[in-house]
């Protein structure tokens, strides 16, 4: 049995604002991660971390780019117990993702979709939510009764599937003062 991580963060800059109060969730971004560290993080956000004009697949880190930036941003770290199989599916269907990343772009039309409560779907595009429910379903990670682009960051959020292992400071999450919530999945 293998692990995958889901990241839920809301770094309080104007879009997660906005993000947050539209989907009616304290957090506005999801990430997922392989490992227990966290590193990297895979999602679709911002390119460069000053703008969110330009974004995309990005990989994440707890200490880079807008992380480094917004040392404020909370988190809540919730794990998921999955097979060898679906481990290697995961892997490899991110890493399609990653290896492609010019062929995919942020879908800022669901955005606007989000807000009249309509999904959007288009291909080769994301955003965040439907980027890591689309992972997740196409691994054989069935969580969601609903198609993955019409999954959003509140869906995320105290999933009865997932045990939370950390929620504060996402920037203290490695640290020697953050202990691991017990879980009873085996890492």
């Amino acid at each position: 049995m293998n692990k995958i991580y889901i990241i839920t963060t809301y770094t309080g800059t104007a879009l997660s604002y906005l993000i947050r109060n539209i989907s009616k969730t304290p957090y506005a971004h999801v990430s997922i991660a392989l490992n227990r560290e966290l590193r990297p993080m895979y999602s679709f956000g911002r390119l460069n971390p000053k703008t969110p004009i330009f974004a995309g697949f990005v990989e994440e880190n707890i200490n880079e780019g807008l992380y480094a930036i917004r040392k404020n941003t909370m988190c809540r770290v919730y794990s998921l117990g999955v097979t060898d199989s679906q481990y290697d599916n995961l892997y490899k269907n991110i890493k399609v993702v990653s290896d492609n990343r010019t062929e995919y772009d942020y879908d800022a039309m669901a955005l606007i979709y989000l807000t009249l409560n309509r999904p959007r779907e288009a291909e080769y595009k994301y955003v965040c939510s439907h980027f890591v429910a689309d992972m997740l379903q196409k691994s054989n990670i069935n969580i969601f009764d609903k198609k993955s682009h019409e999954v959003i960051p509140n869906d995320f959020y105290d999933k009865e599937d997932f045990v939370l292992e950390y929620e504060g400071l996402l920037s203290k999450y490695n640290s020697p003062e953050h202990s691991y919530i017990p879980s009873t999945v085996n890492a």
